[in-house]
Parts: structure tokens; C-alpha cells; sequence
């Protein structure tokens, strides 16, 4: 499998990285993490920073499909919904803690704590209820792990 290096990103590769990455159909995180040594905010720097001086039209597509990818709100990612969604069902029918649900849905814990804490409270037309007793079961699980550790 071909990876690419930073130092290849600061040279004129850069043009090939971009051309796979465009081809790949891949978000720039899921790129990185199967394509590259580096993170995903370095290749997003380098795209906008090192590539228009190489190739202005392949940079200007760069652009387009960044922004094309970016979802600014839960209620238009129907991907975000979905994992907002298990989320809930693991926390409130399973009783799985936010670490527990992360790793089930390969995930991180800030990914999944925002999920529970933040999106969905802006998701349209979820009961208020449900909402409230998500975040019952998140101050229960706090105060769980408070006890363990004596505090």
C-alpha cells in the first residue's frame, strides 16, 4: 500500500497525494489514516499552503471537495445521526459507559461524548425527554466513576 511522508507533502508529490486523495473518494481524516505518516490537519495545511504553488487547478478541486465534506449541522449528516443514534441506544439499553461506546462504534471518546452532549440536543425532533435521560445517565455514570475513585 503506497503512504506518503511529510517530507513529500512540503515537495511537488504533493501533486500526487492530492490527485489520490481526490480519486480515493475518502474523507481527509480516513485518507490519512489509511494513506499517510502524518495527520490529517498537517494534510489539510499542505494542501491549502503547498499545493496552489504547484498546481492551481488541482488545488481549487482540493477546495471544492473539503467543503463539499465538511458537514456544518448533525440535522444534514445522516452518518453523524446514525452513530448519534447507536450511541443513545448503547448508553440508555446497554448501559455502556462513553470509553465502551466508543470502542464498539470504533470511535473516540470526545467523538462520542459531543455525540451524547451536543448533537443530539440539535438534532430536530427528538423528545425532550429522551435528551434529559441521556444526560441523567451520563451524570450517573460520572458519579460511578467519581466513587470508584474515592472522591
Amino acid at each position: 500500500m503506497k503512504t506518503y511522508t511529510v517530507e513529500q507533502a512540503n515537495s511537488d508529490d504533493i501533486i500526487k497525494i492530492a490527485e489520490h486523495f481526490l480519486d480515493s473518494n475518502l474523507s481527509l481524516r480516513l485518507f490519512t489514516e489509511a494513506y499517510c505518516h502524518f495527520s490529517y490537519i498537517t494534510l489539510r495545511d499542505k494542501f491549502l499552503k503547498i499545493l496552489p504553488n504547484y498546481n492551481l487547478s488541482l488545488y481549487k478541486k482540493i477546495v471544492e471537495k473539503l467543503q463539499t465534506k465538511k458537514t456544518k449541522n448533525i440535522n444534514s449528516d445522516p452518518e453523524g445521526m446514525k452513530r448519534v443514534f447507536k450511541a443513545v441506544a448503547m448508553l440508555l439499553d446497554e448501559d455502556l459507559t462513553v470509553l465502551e461506546i466508543a470502542a464498539a462504534l470504533n470511535s473516540t471518546e470526545m467523538t462520542i461524548y459531543r455525540d451524547l452532549t451536543v448533537r443530539l440536543m440539535q438534532i430536530e425532533d427528538i423528545d425532550i425527554n429522551l435528551k434529559k435521560q441521556v444526560l441523567e445517565r451520563l451524570q450517573e455514570h460520572s458519579r460511578a466513576n467519581l466513587a470508584k475513585k474515592g472522591r
